[in-house]
């Protein structure tokens, strides 16, 4: 006879519909604590046979709910160690679309540079990323990626307030040159999932102006949604670039 799940009064709440399978509530339970800050990190989680108990399930369910968390990047498992929280690395992914070599061909790293930050209406682009309303305020960042001197990148970054509102009160410098590090140590907002979307389109007449190009080029816009733990956006981001510069390098295994 297999184990039954118990459910005693006094466990843990779980998150999600109650017809989901509960290695699937527990997952969105795990990942909702991750998002709102309760473990970071570096922080190890409980035992499986304490958060069984805290939860009121059996051992197994537990482990299947950890191991789609780890499938999924969120956790990781360090053998004689136990069970932490990961933290995901997205730092300058950006590099891996536009390759910058210098005469030698060692790569050139790119210089940030937040040119303006402001307060203003969601659009409708922005208001369907973000699941918020068209109207309602959200920060806007302007960035500039330089290479050799020049912009080669353009970036407008949407955040929403309520999360963000400390990007707006930081110096470039407080910030410094990468924003998802920033993200987590100003706002406590950690990045955890993305999603990228490449199109080539015609060159605005502003973003000529600033990457040098004529009124007839193409440029690479790459939309990218951010998004927490539980899945729930909290950036959107299109850059701009050259097309003739545009590469893409990926390694899979």
């Amino acid at each position: 006879m297999g184990i039954r799940e118990s459910n005693p009064q006094d466990a843990l709440v779980l998150e999600g519909d109650e017809h989901l399978p509960l290695y699937r509530r527990l997952y969105l339970t795990i990942a909702k604590r991750i998002a709102n800050g309760e473990w970071r990190p570096g922080d190890a989680l409980p035992a499986e046979l304490d958060l069984a108990k805290q939860y009121g399930v059996a051992p197994g369910t537990i482990r299947k709910a950890i191991d789609e968390l780890v499938d999924d990047g969120l956790i990781e498992r360090r053998h004689g160690s136990g069970t932490f929280i990961r933290r995901p690395n997205f730092d300058n992914m950006m590099v891996r679309f536009f390759l910058f070599r210098d005469p030698a061909g060692n790569m050139i790293m790119p210089e940030s540079h937040i040119v303006s930050r402001e307060i203003v209406p969601a659009s409708a682009d922005v208001a369907a990323n973000l699941k918020m309303r068209e109207g309602d305020d959200v920060i806007k960042v302007t960035r500039h990626r330089h290479w050799e001197g020049q912009a080669r990148l353009l970036e407008d970054i949407f955040l929403p307030p309520a999360r963000f509102r400390a990007i707006l009160s930081h110096t470039p410098e407080e910030i410094g040159p990468l924003l998802y590090p920033a993200y987590e140590r100003l706002c406590g907002q950690l990045v955890c999932f993305i999603e990228e979307e490449i199109s080539i389109t015609d060159v605005s007449p502003d973003d000529a102006g600033l990457l040098k190009l004529g009124s007839d080029d193409l440029v690479v816009a790459i939309e990218r949604l951010a998004k927490d733990a539980s899945g729930h956006p909290m950036e959107w981001r299109i850059s701009r670039g050259e097309a003739r510069r545009f590469r893409y390098k990926i390694n899979v295994s």
